[in-house]
């Protein structure tokens, strides 16, 4: 346990002081105005404590500080105060997850030098002020789950040139995605999800050599998804495009993507098949392709995806037999093919995937027994075989599956007794 109680006005008798740091503790309510003598301040960080009140605006006159966190506090009904303009030599502003509102100020746009701003977590409304789009020296701009709105404006990046992640996630922002997104050519990480953004996936972001991540989930899209995401070759790691309303092919180039890990293209209107580019990414450990219509047996090609471990597939229209390969899959850990039309009965082979921790073939058309090998499947938390037509006696293995929480057998033709001490 940490340091308790109210920060001590004498605090601000320390007047020779450059660093201070009181973070990860339970310090609570304002922050005194004795501290506004420290005027030799370069870093002050108080992250993580239960302080009240709102943002002086006396920590303008800080001028020396380099560094400024006051994130995970309980700041309530404050706003960010516009004296935070004058803090010039600033490099790294954190003022995430507090209960901040109202607008940012236009007089942030002034810190020249400032690499990193956090205002993530808060209730910021308004637009995103254009002086920020300026800041030339800024590489991370984390301005997620706020109540922030607008258009993006079209020359977004034409002042960003050193840029690597930016978060406007959980926002309300509407319009299209700037094509001139790809002038932020050192962009590692965008994460533009659960906004209102409309319009094409720009072509000109397969010109974004650096990017590891791009997160489009949650918005009305309602393009296609560009061949030239293709062009983001090696770098990218992770593509999240689920619920964006987009319809076409899903592009071969995706196989291009050699390092991709996590691959989401759930709650899609895609036609045609998956492309068998994508069986050869080998890196994938997610893999979600859940209701996004698809149709036909199961691919024999996701057996060679070893290094799965989320596999979702649910309500699509497949069909046929579950592979028996499919215990090539050793690192699996959740298995969702609810809401299918696979029939014929489950190979023995699948209760190899002894590391197994989710399962779910719930509303399908599967036959026959159940067999005694499942209960080997120690790991499992989850299994719902319900809305299927199995048949015969419960395995009493079953009941020996210690870290089952959820276990639905419902709308089968089983049988049996349920122990008692179940």
């Amino acid at each position: 346990m940490g340091f308790a109680g109210t920060i001590p006005p004498q605090l601000g008798n320390l007047s020779f002081l450059v660093s201070l740091d009181m973070s990860n503790n339970i310090f609570h309510g304002h922050l005194p105005e004795g501290m506004s003598h420290l005027r030799r301040l370069s870093f002050m960080a108080l992250s993580n404590n239960n302080l009240t009140g709102e943002i002086p605006s006396w920590l303008g006159v800080l001028e020396r500080l380099q560094y400024l966190s006051l994130r995970n506090n309980s700041f309530l009904n404050g706003y960010v105060p516009k004296a935070v303009g004058n803090l010039k030599m600033l490099e790294e502003l954190h003022l995430g997850n507090n209960s901040l509102e109202g607008p940012i100020p236009n007089e942030i746009g002034n810190l020249l030098k400032l690499e990193s701003l956090g205002l993530g977590l808060n209730s910021l409304s308004g637009s995103i002020p254009v002086g920020i789009f300026n800041m030339s020296t800024l590489r991370m701009l984390d301005l997620f789950y706020n109540h922030l709105s607008g258009v993006l404006p079209s020359n977004m990046c034409h002042g960003l040139h050193n840029l690597e992640v930016i978060d406007l996630g959980g926002n309300n922002f509407s319009g299209a995605i700037p094509a001139s997104i790809s002038n932020c050519s050192k962009l590692t990480g965008i994460y533009l999800d659960d906004n209102k953004l409309s319009g094409p996936i720009p072509n000109s972001n397969g010109n974004l050599r650096r990017l590891e991540i791009l997160s489009l989930s949650d918005n009305p899209l309602n393009g296609v998804l560009p061949r030239s995401i293709g062009n983001l070759s090696i770098s990218v790691e992770w593509l999240v495009v689920r619920n964006c309303g987009l319809k076409g092919n899903i592009p071969d180039s995706i196989g291009n993507l050699s390092n991709l890990g996590v691959l989401i293209l759930s709650d899609n209107s895609w036609t045609g098949s998956i492309p068998t580019a994508i069986w050869g990414l080998q890196k994938l450990w997610v893999l979600d392709l859940s209701n996004i219509s698809l149709t036909g047996p199961l691919p024999r090609g996701l057996c060679g995806l070893q290094s799965l471990y989320i596999l979702g597939l649910t309500q699509n229209q497949i069909s046929g037999s579950i592979p028996e390969c499919f215990n090539n899959l050793t690192s699996l850990r959740l298995l969702d093919i609810a809401f299918n039309r696979l029939t014929s009965t489950l190979p023995m082979s699948l209760w190899d995937l002894k590391g197994l921790e989710e399962l779910n073939l719930s509303s399908n058309l599967l036959r026959g027994p159940l067999a005694p090998e499942m209960g080997e499947l120690k790991d499992l938390t989850k299994l719902d075989l319900s809305n299927n037509q199995f048949s015969g006696k419960i395995p009493n293995t079953i009941w020996s599956l210690e870290n089952l929480d959820h276990l639905s057998l419902a709308n089968n033709s089983l049988q049996g007794s349920i122990p008692d001490n179940l």
